[in-house]
């Protein structure tokens, strides 16, 4: 039978519980090490979440400006629209009125003793603007004398008698006539054309 005896003294034999101590203490503050790395790496993951999450309401914070500022243009747009839509019609309106008012002053210079109007109806084909003038005259010379005034005036053009017929509602004989004119519409004069000075190749050529 073997027996084994340690005949070292006591505080020269090794310390076999320190050295386990000392393992298990290094295994703690492994753990801890480890523990606060993963909290480290926890906290910077959730404050990079909460960054995405703030960018995200500020995208969307921005897109439903950027909406609104869209739908305020198109608004604005149909506002911009029904605006112009009114000046067109204003101008319509009033477009060549001076030159209306004169026509207007012209006829009623030029009209003869024994005749008189009924009605003026405009109309528009494109840039073209032409009158029909309806009245009735007691005599034809003065109907006859009522077109050379109208061919007179400046703004007509193409004037021509459409029909003349006896009227039937006086008592006295009376002819109903019917008169076309043209307005002369107004046009800008075109831009002189720009003359192109001769090169110094081609005078030093002729010299």
């Amino acid at each position: 039978m073997y027996i084994d005896i340690n005949l070292l003294p006591r505080e020269l034999r090794p310390k076999k519980a320190a050295l386990l101590f000392n393992l298990q203490a290094l295994l703690v503050l492994l753990i801890i090490i480890a523990a606060a790395v993963m909290g480290g790496y926890c906290y910077y993951i959730n404050k990079n979440i909460q960054a995405k999450d703030a960018e995200k309401q500020s995208l969307l914070k921005q897109q439903m400006l950027l909406k609104e500022t869209v739908e305020l243009q198109q608004q604005v747009d149909e506002l911009k629209g029904k605006v112009l839509e009114r000046v067109n019609i204003i101008k319509d309106l009033t477009a060549n009125s001076d030159l209306r008012f004169a026509m207007l002053q012209h006829i009623n210079s030029i009209l003869p003793e024994n005749l008189w109007l009924i009605n003026i109806v405009e109309s528009t084909s494109g840039n073209e603007i032409s009158y029909t003038i309806e009245g009735m005259s007691y005599t034809k010379e003065d109907i006859s004398s009522f077109l050379l005034g109208l061919e007179k005036y400046d703004k007509f053009k193409n004037v021509s008698l459409k029909s003349i017929t006896p009227s039937p509602m006086e008592i006295r004989d009376a002819y109903q006539y019917v008169v076309d004119v043209e307005l002369v519409t107004y046009k800008p004069p075109e831009p002189p054309k720009e003359q192109k000075l001769p090169s110094k190749k081609t005078k030093t050529a002729e010299k």
